[in-house]
């Protein structure tokens, strides 16, 4: 007797369009309460759906940073970045995954990737990304500064 593995989206009845966007918006409000273990359930389902939906993966790299699952977070981000490269909001979340991890560098050129993406600043999120790419470069700058102003103590 052979069993066929379960694959969630199987026993699950398909969604249409606006349904998905009527769950990414309940999705996206329970995140916003702070309630980010049922926002993950969510999108985890609707990413199950239509893996190839950038806004789904970037959701559910937030639900992971939020829960401190920063690898997985990180993992949803790129490929997020990897299905749509002109969405900002990615790579303000992966800097600041790189940032919790101590990758300054890799913060600061999501950071700057970031506002590159929106010159004229209309995005509020790339106000948020020029403010941590600033922070991200004032502690490169600081790091690199101190052993050196410590090397010469004579």
């Amino acid at each position: 007797m052979t069993t066929k593995a379960t694959v969630p989206s199987d026993d699950v009845k398909p969604l249409s369009g606006p349904e998905m966007l009527e769950r990414a918006t309940e999705g996206f409000n329970l995140f916003q309460d702070g309630h980010f273990q049922q926002s993950l359930a969510i999108f985890e389902r609707l990413a199950s759906m239509d893996p190839a939906e950038a806004y789904f993966q970037t959701a559910l790299g937030a639900c992971h940073l939020a829960l401190e699952d920063l690898d997985q977070a990180e993992a949803y981000f790129n490929r997020a970045i990897e299905l749509d490269p002109t969405d900002i909001t990615p790579f303000v979340n992966r800097g600041e995954v790189h940032l919790r991890q101590g990758k300054v560098m890799e913060a600061a050129r999501d950071f700057n990737h970031a506002v590159s993406l929106d010159p004229e600043g209309k995005d509020p999120l790339s106000a948020r990304a020029r403010m941590l790419a600033a922070a991200a470069l004032e502690s490169v700058e600081e790091a690199q500064g101190a052993p050196e102003s410590d090397a010469g103590g004579r």
